[in-house]
């Protein structure tokens, strides 16, 4: 029988399955829903090194259960090498879901799979991995804003004693030098601070 397939969506994706059957089940599935399948992993130890290498836009995982070496592989997964990640698993229960969500899962499909859950599940993950990544990375910005504005008051701080300056004059004199260099403001700040720590010593 020949496989009619959808129109192409665009997404590409890793399949892992320790059942090879079912893994190229998996694949023939994915294709006739119109994706591509960049390779498949039965073996979970190389979980780490197939996620480094692969150049898929998502990662759909068939598992009967979301068992501890699974969720260990997707936990240490760096967060350069993390995709979309799909998890097709036959135990539904709300304890196993929300270990796989918070090892990295980003959305779960409890078996009856067919084609428009497939697109469903695929588009719900590529969603909930933005989302996730540009909540993280709004963090990160607020962590190294507040970072840079206690480092910069600190440099104030050091000025105004060794200068006798107030903190208007402070900051004024901290914006020259920056200014002067051609660097950020916190990258004078810093200096300023590590000087005076060698001062200390």
């Amino acid at each position: 029988m020949q496989i009619r397939l959808m129109t192409p969506v665009g997404t590409s994706v890793l399949v892992v399955e320790r059942d090879r059957p079912r893994a190229e089940a998996t694949k023939r599935l994915l294709v006739e829903q119109g994706y591509s399948v960049t390779g498949m992993l039965t073996d979970i130890s190389r979980f780490a090194e197939a996620a480094a290498q692969t150049t898929a836009d998502a990662i759909m995982i068939y598992a009967t259960e979301p068992d501890k070496e699974l969720l260990d592989a997707l936990r240490a997964l760096p967060t350069d090498q993390r995709r979309p990640t799909i998890l097709i698993t036959e135990d539904g229960s709300t304890d196993a879901i929300h270990q796989a969500v918070a090892a990295g899962v980003n959305a779960c499909v409890v078996v009856g799979v067919n084609g428009n859950r497939i697109r469903s599940a695929i588009d719900l993950a590529k969603a909930n991995f933005s989302n996730t990544r540009g909540l993280r990375e709004e963090l990160d910005e607020a962590r190294n804003a507040l970072r840079d504005r206690k480092v910069i008051e600190r440099a104030k701080g050091i000025i105004m004693r060794e200068r006798s300056l107030d903190e208007d004059a402070a900051y004024t004199l901290l914006r020259t030098r920056a200014m002067q260099r051609g660097v950020r403001l916190v990258a004078v700040a810093e200096m300023v601070v590590e000087a005076a720590e060698v001062m200390q010593l």
